[in-house]
């Protein structure tokens, strides 16, 4: 059994290591024979950037705003490379490159900390009666407050009900009551008796809730706006989508009303007064640093092409980027590229953010070595825009460590892929994700297909942590062909599901079975919606629920992985969303040379479930089935995981 594993767990110390925190970005080769214009908190948009710090006389110095020194960068005409000093910069609009930026460097002084803040600081803070505080806060027109932070922790909107303190994500819900024949699930919630909360007016409410594209489901969340509240058919009125619906024990909770604001740590704003309202945990705000979030992206690079940003932190913005309702999940991002081929985004740090990096319709692009932690949505986002359905091909997307992701909105991952033949993600460590680690392919059809990539020396931890149906990598298949795509030697531990009875109790955690429908569903890798022809070898699965499984695909091959400590069947086969698709190319998938090791071995290696096209869907060769290891082996403990699969933590900044 030693003598199996260790070869993976050595092929995976690369992986480890480029897991671990970023080594702090080398930004001096980028200020070397290129004109170097300098940004500083203490600069002045007058002054002509040319010196990193003020002149003694004032005369000149460093600019103070990246729209001031793209300016500069353009009028000089040679390539130019955009040096910002350590401190903190209030970003309140969006500052926009495009085909005049080409070439154009941003990056950090070497050895200086620059943090780029989505939205303005606060201060001037009044006392108000009953522990609630005000300080001044105009966000402009058709912008609104979505987030506030003390000393760099986000904290919580006014909300219905409260979360208890120490909550966990089954915590701080309601859920839905049985709806009325009537009712239109896409927009319709019926609130339990008890549940219907005290309030002036549904102006301004809006509900977070948990569903998917058949009610009751519970693949995703969304916020909605509140349009009405019926009291007397306890009916919750919101706007909606035609591809996301709620049903009976869908749980939401409500957020934005004044009356919500009684829990320490919660804020609200009052756009009629200008005024953010907030409870501190402790006694007086002003001892702290607090900052509004009402930007979602930074910087948008759109036709710019061998464009780099290297050594930024960006930070407490606007939660928008991944939701269903007025957004999808191919919006905004801290960092926006479109149409920017060859573009380096490397050595970045990205805390507290929507999207911290969004990629369409750009090729050759590298993600390299960024930080990114507590990301409403996705990660990373590479693909393509709806309509015009341009590629991303030869994206390279390595040694970048993503934790935390899918905080708000749970139908996501660290890394969300499609529209990109060629591309390339090793070598990541993803640690706690709502949803996937990693999800590639094609979501819609041929329009966003994807071939010929690699998924290998990734290391994923803990995901799938709020939804029930999801896994720590997946292929998406809809494009219904032969994709090519290899998940090689990756490094899975820890996937789970999360999903709730009609009647608001949960199902137990590491919980998968067959004959529960609808029941949770979390598969370590995940092949779905018709993926075919990938192969999945050499992966090292430890500690999840079902190890691999294939949903509606031909023509895989899964061989060489060891699976180890799971929950459920290490092999899941079901021809469900391919029932009637048999093309003509189509061959069984193949599942051979696999080592399964479990203490359960009442639990069947693999369950099978194709009546459309029964033996001819999958053929399983000679595997090995290990039981008692841990009994029967005390002298080989089993060998220990690399040490990046310890609490991440932080990393240092820059």
């Amino acid at each position: 059994m030693r003598a199996a594993l260790l070869p993976l767990l050595c092929a995976l110390c690369g992986a480890a290591a480029a897991g671990d925190c970023p080594a702090p970005a080398d930004t001096a080769e980028a200020l070397r024979g290129r004109e170097v214009i300098y940004l500083a908190p203490d600069g002045r948009d007058d002054w002509s950037g040319r010196f990193a710090a003020p002149l003694p006389d004032g005369s000149d110095g460093p600019v103070a705003s990246l729209t001031a020194a793209r300016d500069a960068a353009r009028a000089r005409g040679r390539p130019a490379t955009l040096a910002l000093r350590g401190g903190d910069y209030r970003i309140l609009d969006p500052v926009a490159f495009d085909a005049r930026d080409s070439g154009l460097r941003i990056v950090a002084v070497p050895g200086e900390r620059p943090v780029l803040h989505g939205g303005p600081a606060l201060g001037d803070w009044q006392e108000e009666p009953g522990g609630v505080w005000s300080a001044p806060l105009d966000p402009g027109p058709d912008r609104a407050v979505l987030g506030l932070f003390l000393d760099g922790k986000r904290q919580i909107p006014a909300r219905f009900p409260n979360l208890p303190a120490g909550a966990t994500p089954r915590d701080g819900w309601l859920f839905a009551d049985r709806p009325l024949p009537e009712m239109e699930l896409n927009h319709q919630i019926r609130i339990r008796p008890a549940d219907l909360p005290a309030f002036a007016r549904p102006e301004g409410l809006s509900v977070h809730v948990v569903g998917g594209l058949v009610p009751g489901m519970q693949w995703g969340s969304d916020i909605l706006p509140v349009l009405s509240v019926d009291p007397r058919a306890r009916i919750l009125d919101t706007g909606g989508t035609g591809y996301f619906f709620t049903g009976e024990g869908s749980r939401y909770f409500l957020e934005g009303g004044r009356e919500f604001l009684d829990a320490p740590g919660e804020w609200w704003h009052d756009a009629a007064a200008a005024r953010l309202l907030y409870r501190p945990p402790g006694t007086d705000p002003a001892r702290h640093r607090l900052g509004a979030a009402t930007l979602a992206t930074f910087l948008e690079i759109s036709g710019a092409q061998d464009l780099q940003v290297t050594g930024l932190e960006f930070r407490d913005a606007a939660i928008l980027g991944t939701g269903k309702f007025g957004t999808d999940m191919r919006g905004h991002g801290a960092i926006r590229l479109a149409r920017a081929d060859r573009a380096r985004i490397s050595g970045n740090r990205f805390e507290n953010v929507g999207v911290a990096i969004h990629v369409t319709e750009s090729r050759d692009v590298l993600l390299s070595g960024n930080d990114i932690a507590h990301a409403a949505g996705n990660g990373i986002y590479v693909g393509t825009s709806w309509g015009s359905f341009g590629r991303s091909d030869g994206v390279r997307i390595a040694g970048n460590r993503i934790r935390d992701v899918g905080e708000v909105f749970f139908e996501s991952a660290g890394v969300w892929l499609q529209a990109s033949d060629g591309f390339r993600i090793e070598g990541n460590l993803i640690a706690g994700a709502a949803q996937f680690g990693i999800s590639a392919g094609s979501l819609w059809g041929a329009e966003d297909a994807s071939h010929d990539g690699l998924i290998r020396g990734n290391i994923l931890r803990d995901t799938n942590r709020q939804t029930a149906d999801g896994g720590a990598i997946k292929l998406m298949g809809a494009q219904m062909d032969r994709q090519r795509i290899a998940v090689e030697g990756n490094l899975v531990t820890g996937t789970d599901a999360l999903m709730n009875r009609p009647d608001g109790s949960f199902w137990p955690p590491r919980h998968e079975d067959p004959a529960d429908w609808p029941g949770p569903i979390s598969w370590a890798i995940y092949l779905d919606e018709r993926a075919s022809g990938n192969r999945i070898a050499g992966n090292l699965l430890i500690g999840n629920v079902t190890g691999i499984g294939i949903n509606g695909g031909w023509a895989n091959e899964v061989r060489g992985n060891v699976i180890r400590d799971g929950t459920a069947s290490a092999f899941r086969i079901d021809d469900a969303t391919g029932r009637a698709w048999h093309p003509d190319w189509a061959a069984p998938n193949r599942i051979e040379g696999n080592t399964v090791v479990t203490d359960r071995p009442e639990t069947p290696m693999a369950h099978v479930h194709a009546p459309a096209h029964g033996a001819a869907f999958v053929q399983i060769g000679a595997n090995r089935l290990l039981t008692g290891i841990g009994a029967a082996t005390p002298a080989e403990p089993t060998p220990p995981l690399p040490p990046s699969l310890a609490d991440p933590g932080d990393c240092p900044p820059g």
